[in-house]
């Protein structure tokens, strides 16, 4: 039950406030119902009394203003209310226990307002509690030390528990507001480390792409120059073999001879057939390191390529901006692989090739009307495609329903 109840305060200060106002003024209302002013004078009173117990229930929102509004009425009735002497004092001035609200409001300055603040409101408190037992009428009786000294360390006492009590409180909130604060900056600094860890990953990883880029482009360039050695050396040197050798073939059917001319026209002819044989195997070797229709382009490529099919093939290259050669390599050897398939596996009559790009992006698509169901089979031909366009971070994608049509997607940057 009182830990319901102390969960509700919690949970409800302005109300618990305003019912601890509501106790005080309940407290100090037979105080004016047993005093011998009159009318005006008891209805001052409790005009008083409301003042004092207001400032209670405004303790939150202003305890500054609300401890000076106490503190004044409080020394209006040291003032006026408490007298000693010829003069009585004046009624509607005279302490009530509504001045506990003096108390609870040091309390609140201790508890949340600075330290300085608290202790001038202390020392205040402290200071008017002697001056009201120094004017207090039974401190001048005969044998009145016992009662001064009761009085003094119950105002005291009570006074210095109020302001004890709140600094406590205050040292509380502190070390929670404390311990917040670095659990906060503990949480910004491994912010920190984590987006220092991320940079620096993410500077890694730009590293990394730029030395693939280059290794990828640097790869490309020697292929291209191993194709152009093959083509402007062996396959020249071949190619005057085979012309020799063909010359003297027929040197010598038209000379004629006898004996080991047969043999030797035979030897000659065999040469020659090796020699156009490794030139054609050559060449193809050649366009398989570097097909020389790219150096105009890969739409022109692709066209040539297009042309060499038995099936009919629609081409649409729309892109903004040519890639790099390496990409366009890869490009084209996926399209003349995809092509390949068609014309072997697919029972297709028609196929299509579509280019586009996007600043960042190249779309290569290839379909055809043919029965579908492909597939990436472990070391088939699309799973070495895969692999191929993986290695400049590129994406395949394949949409074959059996019956057909088949969609492959293959996704390349721009540049490598």
């Amino acid at each position: 039950m009182l830990e319901k109840v102390t969960t509700w305060l919690r949970a409800h200060p302005r109300e618990a406030d305003g019912l601890l106002a509501a106790v005080l003024l309940a407290f100090s209302v037979g105080q004016v119902a047993a005093g011998t002013g009159g009318v005006p004078e008891r209805v001052l009173f409790f005009t008083v009394t409301v003042v004092l117990v207001a400032t209670v229930a405004e303790r939150r929102r202003g305890p500054v203003a609300a401890f000076v509004v106490a503190a004044a009425i409080g020394a209006a009735q040291i003032a006026f209310g408490v007298q000693y002497g010829a003069q009585p004092p004046f009624f509607a001035l005279q302490p009530t226990n509504a001045d506990v609200a003096i108390v609870v409001l040091l309390y609140t300055l201790a508890a949340h307002r600075p330290r300085p603040v608290s202790i001038a409101a202390l020392m205040l408190c402290l200071l008017g509690s002697a001056v009201a037992i120094a004017r207090w009428g039974p401190a001048h009786h005969a044998y009145a030390g016992d009662s001064v000294l009761v009085a003094a360390v119950g105002m005291g006492g009570l006074t210095l528990a109020a302001w004890v009590l709140g600094d406590s409180v205050a040292y509380r909130y502190r070390r929670a507001h404390y311990a917040v604060v670095e659990a906060r900056a503990a949480q910004m600094e491994a912010e920190r480390d984590a987006q220092a860890r991320i940079a620096a990953a993410a500077e890694r990883a730009r590293e990394l792409q730029e030395r693939r880029a280059r290794a990828v482009d640097q790869s490309a360039a020697r292929l291209r120059r191993i194709e152009r050695d093959l083509h402007d050396g062996a396959q020249v040197r071949l190619a005057a073999l085979a012309m020799v050798l063909g010359e003297v073939t027929e040197n010598l059917e038209h000379a004629g001879g006898t004996g080991d001319g047969g043999h030797t026209r035979m030897l000659i002819s065999a040469a020659h057939r090796n020699a156009v044989e490794t030139l054609a195997e050559l060449r193809d070797l050649a366009r398989g390191i570097h097909p020389p229709a790219l150096d105009r382009g890969l739409a022109p490529a692709l066209g040539s390529l297009a042309d060499t099919v038995s099936i009919p093939v629609d081409l649409s290259v729309r892109t903004c901006e040519r890639p790099s050669a390496a990409i366009e390599a890869i490009a084209y050897f996926c399209a003349a692989e995809l092509l390949a398939n068609i014309t072997k596996h697919s029972g297709a009559s028609r196929a299509a090739i579509s280019i586009s790009d996007d600043p960042a992006r190249m779309l290569m698509t290839v379909t055809d009307n043919g029965s579908g169901g492909a597939w990436l089979a472990p070391g088939g031909g699309l799973a070495g495609l895969r692999e191929r366009v993986q290695t400049v971070d590129g994406q395949l994608g394949i949409d074959s329903p059996a019956g057909g049509p088949t969609t492959i997607t293959i996704s390349l940057p721009g540049h490598a």
